[in-house]
């Protein structure tokens, strides 16, 4: 039977092995409500998606154009001269104002060499499963299968549902990717379908973390302790953010509500700052909030890594 329930993807990737057990294929749903300042994915924010400019790959109106012809608000123009690094020459290049910008996407759809694109798009369920079902024989060979993820997968919440469920009736292993701050009504239904859950837990302190990730901590634990009562494993996932998260307060106290997990528990990871996404946020006209620091060394990881040790956790960096 035909499953056409759709929803927005914001990416698939094949052949992953940091996000559950095995060889799995990632899904990314568009949307999410929190506002890290550290986010590397700050294109999946939009709930609708939106316009994103690479003007690296864009090849020059000399030689295509079709962007400008297409553009009704005329919010794409012509930039001065300037060299390009792929082809070699100087080319006419284009720019985007975003206050005429309507985010039709007609620009984006003759953009052939991507400069211009839109950072998601609409699939139905049976379309994302046939891109699933192309690594069959990887799941069953290495204990691998699907994980759900964002953006917050549970923004769109009965998309996730249809996606777990047909994979569940595929024996597919599945895993759901969340910050857990969304009403827990929205994940009931889902649970008799989730073998895993990758849990991430960034700041407790309830004014830091409306500070720094835009929502209290308090709904993210009740979820938490809802879904280690019904005994589905969890991957508690902390993003390791120097300056903002990495006090010892604050990383023993995450390390305590661990312990409260029980036998729900699988493991803690721990996940290092970095700086790769920072040139999405010009791509998208956002403003990089987070204050300049570097990426937490190794040193520092290993003592951070030790601290949930002592704890009794099984802990993986990376």
């Amino acid at each position: 039977m035909k499953n056409e329930s759709s929803g927005l993807v914001f990416d698939i990737q094949r052949y992953t092995l940091h996000d559950g057990p095995g060889i799995r294929t990632m899904i990314f749903l568009q949307g999410c409500p929190l506002h890290c300042f550290w986010c590397h994915s700050p294109d999946s924010q939009s709930f609708v998606g939106q316009l994103a400019v690479m003007p690296i790959l864009c090849v020059g109106v000399e030689d295509c154009g079709e962007c400008l012809k297409v553009c009704k608000q005329k919010a794409l123009n012509k930039t001065k001269p300037t060299y390009s690094k792929i082809l070699k020459k100087d080319i006419t290049a284009i720019s985007l104002d975003r206050n005429l910008c309507s985010e039709c996407g007609d620009c984006a759809k003759v953009c052939y060499p991507k400069a211009l694109y839109f950072t998601s798009k609409s699939m139905c369920v049976d379309e994302v499963m046939k891109i699933v079902g192309k690594d069959r024989l990887y799941y069953e060979k290495t204990g691998g299968g699907i994980t759900i993820s964002g953006g917050e997968p549970m923004v769109q919440n009965l998309f996730a549902y249809e996606l777990l469920k047909e994979s569940k009736y595929r024996g597919l292993h599945t895993a759901l990717d969340t910050s857990g701050c969304v009403d827990w009504g929205k994940y009931e239904p889902l649970l008799p379908y989730v073998d895993l859950f990758l849990y991430d837990l960034k700041i407790i302190d309830d004014e830091k973390s409306s500070k720094f990730i835009g929502v209290s901590s308090s709904v993210i634990l009740h979820n938490l302790f809802n879904i280690a009562e019904k005994k589905i494993p969890i991957q508690i996932r902390v993003p390791v953010i120097p300056s903002i998260n990495d006090d010892d307060e604050n990383l023993k106290t995450i390390s305590r509500i661990c312990k409260k997990l029980g036998d729900s528990l699988d493991k803690v990871q721990l996940l290092p700052y970095h700086k790769l996404g920072t040139s999405k946020y010009e791509r998208i006209g956002l403003e990089y909030k987070m204050p300049p620091v570097d990426p937490p060394s190794k040193f520092e990881m290993q003592r951070i890594k030790n601290l949930f040790e002592r704890d009794g956790h099984n802990v993986i960096v990376g």
